[in-house]
């Protein structure tokens, strides 16, 4: 089975935002990715030796960096479905809030799989965007212990003059954002509202560990 790092250390990649000293075009969505690439996988060879010795600062670097321009808001009520709509507002920030650390613990755990020397991505070919509220951009991941994964960024803006946000990741056709649903959906009718944040605040506080071998499992099904 495919490494979680294949099917989804892209989806934080697409959403890594610039420091105030160098910031990143996010009125492209194709330049957006391929400059958040770069920053991305510079940030985690530079502080190699800090996530080494203390792999909780990745949930730090996710936090900091990637989760500012991840519209986690939509893909909470994307994730929620019909249900949202029930949900007064206390309850929908509730959701959110524990949606976003369940989301940054994902990403920290998926990157403690990430070798900067095996793994490199290739963009596709830039398509029209400027009448687009919702763009698919397209990419591959060259793994050097595996075959290369066709991987679909997708992105929205809530108008024309707002910024692209990522908020969904296409691994070989695979919706990570679905599976995500299905699972969600799944425990809202066995727990209700509540079992279905318990369940995200309990993985939200899942320790880092370098050593902790995954599989996508891990990730569409939390692990």
């Amino acid at each position: 089975m495919k490494s979680i790092l294949t099917a989804c250390m892209l989806m934080v990649v697409l959403a890594w935002p610039a420091s105030a000293a160098q910031r990143i075009e996010n009125d492209n969505p194709h330049h957006l990715l391929q400059q958040v690439a770069e920053r991305m996988l510079e940030r985690i060879r530079d502080d190699r030796a800090q996530v080494e010795e203390n792999p909780t600062y990745l949930r730090t670097i996710m936090e900091e960096e990637l989760i500012p321009y991840t519209d986690y808001r939509f893909a909470a009520a994307q994730v929620m479905g019909r249900n949202w709509r029930s949900l007064n507002d206390e309850q929908r920030r509730e959701f959110v809030d524990a949606f976003r650390e369940y989301l940054i613990t994902t990403y920290a755990r998926v990157f403690t799989q990430y070798d900067e020397t095996k793994h490199e991505l290739q963009f596709g070919r830039e398509e029209a965007f400027e009448n687009e509220r919702t763009v698919v951009v397209r990419a591959r991941l060259n793994q050097a212990d595996g075959p290369p994964i066709r991987l679909n960024f997708n992105l929205r803006r809530q108008s024309p003059d707002s910024p692209w946000m990522a908020f969904d990741l296409e691994a070989e056709n695979i919706s990570l954002l679905s599976a995500q649903r299905s699972e969600i959906q799944s425990i809202l009718r066995q727990r209700g509202f509540q079992g279905a944040v318990d369940l995200l605040r309990e993985r939200a506080a899942v320790e880092i560990d370098l050593d902790e071998e995954l599989d996508v499992d891990d990730f569409t099904q939390g692990g």
